[in-house]
């Protein structure tokens, strides 16, 4: 059965009732508040989930459909969005972007060899590695911008810097070039095209790249330094939509982990060979297409990806198939050494999760 726990978080997270979450009771939900106490994070969200399905939804002060920043777990809606093109034959994954592009060419020796599969996976030799975002109010730049590096764009151009394919080297620049190469191949806005492609079909109805957020939107976390003090403005703004620009829930983010679960097991959102090829690590590199690869002996492979953006900590991790998985999203700086506690508690009685491997 489906348990929904909102637990408000008092002066002292101590009060929270102790005992296992396999048995069906608070222990998780009471070392999560305890955990935020301890680190200065106001608000969090988590869903996990068992046997293809969301088990349980845990939220802290934040309520169940309370939006949170997913930084760069947004790549994964990319490279879905971009996998879904290359399976209706828009996007040719071994192709040269530069062939496809119409908009923008990518500069930089060895350009010319650089495919949409090599930036999934972070190979493709580019430059920028993230996007700090941008203050309240301060003028936003285009996705021209952005890929030029021109004001008032914040970081550098977009350029291949070392030879493609050579090594893995993350980039979000990268992401930001299959932004611009969707919107190209289909001529159609990004966020509509992700929406049309991932969001519904996922069951995602409470995420979008909303940069800022809608006047009329009142239900999300503001974000916090480590100190627990706000950030000026509640929150950065990010017009690297594909990249950084996602807001969500845990209950979304999961949902996206269960459509890809399905894929995995026997096509859904993808095909079967789709979903088996992005979970699929690409020579000695960490990642498959658009998502971080863990392998087990003899089963499917954890996928994951963490959301680092000014005030925002994220995580979701799964198994590909979707038998087990965790979506945490936190809105403050003290949500990095407050994730992998959260992840040691919850994978307890599953194949250990260390990223690192």
């Amino acid at each position: 059965m489906l348990k929904r726990r909102v637990v408000l978080a008092a002066g002292s997270a101590s009060l929270v009732a102790s005992a296992s979450l396999a048995q069906g009771d608070s222990r998780i939900e009471g070392l999560l508040a305890e955990l935020m106490h301890k680190r200065r994070v106001p608000d969090a969200s988590l869903a996990v989930i068992r046997g293809g399905a969301i088990a349980e939804r845990i939220a802290v002060s934040a309520g169940e459909r309370t939006l949170f920043q997913a930084a760069s777990i947004s790549k994964v809606v990319t490279g879905v969005t971009v996998m879904r093109l290359v399976e209706q034959g828009r996007i040719g994954l071994d192709t040269p972007v530069n062939e496809m592009l119409r908009s923008w060419t990518l500069p930089g020796p060895g350009a010319e060899r650089v495919t949409p599969r090599l930036l999934l996976c972070h190979r493709g030799g580019t430059t920028v590695s993230g996007f700090p975002g941008y203050a309240a109010g301060a003028p936003l730049p285009t996705l021209a911008e952005i890929l030029d590096g021109t004001p008032p764009c914040n970081t550098r151009g977009v350029r291949v810097a070392w030879p493609p394919g050579e090594a893995f080297r993350y980039s979000g620049g990268g992401t930001m070039v299959l932004q611009r190469l969707v919107m190209d191949v289909a001529n159609q806005g990004f966020d509509a095209l992700a929406g049309e492609l991932v969001l519904a079909p996922a069951g995602m109805n409470r995420s979008g790249f909303f940069q800022p957020l809608p006047a009329s939107e009142s239900n999300w976390a503001s974000a916090y330094d480590l100190d627990g003090n706000p950030l000026q403005g509640r929150y950065h703004v990010y017009p690297e939509h594909a990249a950084a620009g996602l807001w969500s829930t845990a209950s979304d983010l999961a949902q996206l982990a269960l459509a890809i679960g399905a894929s995995w097991r026997a096509g859904g959102l993808l095909t079967q060979a789709t979903a088996e090829l992005m979970a699929t690590r690409v020579a000695t590199g960490p990642t498959g297409l658009g998502l971080f690869v863990l392998p087990r002996d003899g089963k499917p492979p954890y996928l994951y990806h963490y959301g680092v953006n000014a005030g925002f900590r994220s995580v979701l991790v799964f198994a590909a198939d979707a038998s087990f998985g965790v979506a945490l999203m936190t809105n403050a700086e003290g949500g990095k050494p407050l994730i992998p506690a959260m992840l040691a508690a919850l994978f307890e009685g599953q194949d250990p999760f260390r990223p690192g491997d």
